[in-house]
């Protein structure tokens, strides 16, 4: 696993050379290209460009004393496949509970109960997006699991009732 510090140093040579780069806050195509790279932002965090709309909202988060942390950038995250992006949330569903990713989900709900202190939780984050292909994000509190499907997206959500883990299946539609 690459280093804060040199996946930074790569994008900020990317950058410089003029080679098109996402946003490496929020990983979405709205950087300016070329010789209008200089008119984005410039993170507050690190010395690198950010789009506009990252820009403000660093500004923000800055002013709240509540920045977001490196490690929550879109350039920091593990490159997990999409694939239910394609799929009806119907369908994506019945993949999540035919494979695996269901239990490990589950394994790792009781992990989580078990030591909520000591859970090195961004090392069972990473893993979880390389066990369970098209998660899209992993919450603590509330502990949700979250997939992009083509007609919105679907949240597995935990929950204790009466000591037994318990799951639930929403589908949030577009």
């Amino acid at each position: 696993m690459r280093t804060i510090q040199k996946r930074m140093a790569e994008i900020k040579a990317a950058q410089e050379a003029g080679t098109y780069t996402r946003c490496p806050r929020c990983g979405e195509h709205t950087m300016k290209l070329g010789d209008r790279l200089y008119t984005n932002a410039l993170s507050r965090s690190y010395d690198i460009m950010i789009c506009d709309l990252c820009g403000t909202d660093e500004a923000k988060m800055a002013f709240m004393g509540a920045p977001k942390p490196l490690a929550h950038w879109a350039c920091l995250q593990p490159q997990h496949q999409k694939d239910f992006k394609a799929l009806p949330a119907e369908q994506a569903i019945q993949k999540i509970e035919a494979g695996a990713q269901l239990d490990y989900l589950m394994e790792l709900y009781r992990l989580w109960l078990q030591y909520p202190v000591n859970t090195d939780w961004e090392a069972c984050r990473l893993d979880a997006h390389e066990h369970c292909p098209g998660l899209t994000a992993l919450w603590y509190e509330p502990f949700e699991a979250r997939y992009d499907v083509s007609d919105g997206t679907v949240v597995i959500r935990f929950r204790v009732k009466e000591s037994t883990p318990q799951y639930a299946i929403d589908i949030l539609k577009k």
